[in-house]
């Protein structure tokens, strides 16, 4: 009898291991993105829950929680319990927000990183009615006319605002600041005619070729849907380890093994090619490779765009 169950217990030893070793997600799994429903970050995350799904054997349901410059998406995660089933999709718009803020409701090291998803590749476009092919002509035109000239932004503390105001500084040239909330608006007033030039995605810029042309990407090399487009760094403007892309976090104290298998599955579905070209379709650019782990890569950037913010004397008011 007992070698009964001492053989019924070895049976069962395995399969015991086999689940400590393998997280499992017990009930649907949240995905909360910062942006209205609609948007290109909402769409992107419905694509990335659709292929994580069947990958965590749970629905993954894409949540939106607008307000704050994201911050108030970044609470709700960093909140919620440490379990991994509930995780934000973001830019990293919104740790600038947080370090543009006095008191902000939530801080980056509230939040624990998860995985990288993609670069952004944010762009500056102006307007064809101005007459200037590049960069440089826009420039020489605003410095022939200061104040004259405006820039949309998709919001006050955003990189598109941070990277001109810098750009600004180093130049000299002056142009009114007009923050939108979001970059849709920001586009549709540069077609009226309201703004001459704009920043955002590059997904958004290159929709209106007869209205708009984009000529910069701030981004570390050229995009592989916009080979076109030169970055900022070989028009002259260097940006440093500056980037913007978008990203995956958890609440802080979630388990190790959770946040791996979480990260795991996410990077493979990031690799599917289905996926990047829905990516680059968004305006994003997959990626190739990854220089550093993600959470070294936030300290990093939060770092530099700090820099960046001393630079340019950014406020959000400004």
């Amino acid at each position: 009898m007992n070698q009964v169950l001492m053989g019924s217990g070895a049976l069962l030893l395995p399969s015991a291991i086999a689940s400590a070793q393998s997280p499992t997600f017990t009930k649907p799994l949240r995905a909360i993105v910062p942006f209205p429903a609609g948007g290109v970050m909402d769409a992107a995350a419905r694509v990335i829950a659709d292929k994580l799904s069947p990958r965590l054997g749970q629905p993954v349901i894409v949540e939106a929680k607008t307000g704050a410059s994201g911050m108030v998406a970044a609470s709700f995660v960093a909140k919620s319990d440490p379990d991994g089933h509930t995780f934000l999709i973001m830019t990293s718009s919104i740790f600038l927000a947080m370090l543009l803020s006095k008191d902000p409701p939530v801080r980056i090291s509230d939040l624990l990183p998860v995985t990288q998803l993609f670069d952004v590749g944010i762009g500056f476009a102006v307007a064809t009615s101005l007459g200037v092919n590049d960069l440089a002509g826009y420039l020489k035109l605003v410095k022939e006319n200061p104040g004259k000239f405006s820039y949309g932004s998709y919001g006050a503390g955003t990189g598109g605002h941070i990277l001109m105001e810098v750009l600004k500084k180093r130049t000299g040239a002056q142009i009114v600041h007009v923050p939108y909330r979001g970059e849709a608006p920001a586009v549709q007033d540069l077609l009226a005619g309201q703004i001459s030039s704009v920043w955002g995605s590059m997904g958004s810029l290159t929709q209106h070729p007869q209205k708009m042309k984009v000529v910069a990407v701030a981004n570390p090399h050229r995009m592989v849907q916009f080979p076109d487009v030169p970055t900022f760094q070989e028009l002259g403007f260097a940006l440093g380890t500056l980037a913007t892309w978008g990203g995956t976090f958890t609440a802080q104290k979630t388990p190790p093994a959770i946040v791996k298998k979480l990260a795991d599955e996410i990077d493979a579905v990031m690799d599917m090619p289905d996926v990047r070209q829905k990516m680059r379709e968004f305006g994003y650019e997959p990626l190739t490779e990854r220089r550093l782990p993600f959470s070294t890569l936030v300290n990093e950037q939060a770092a530099a765009w700090k820099d960046a913010i001393d630079e340019g004397k950014v406020t959000m008011d400004s």
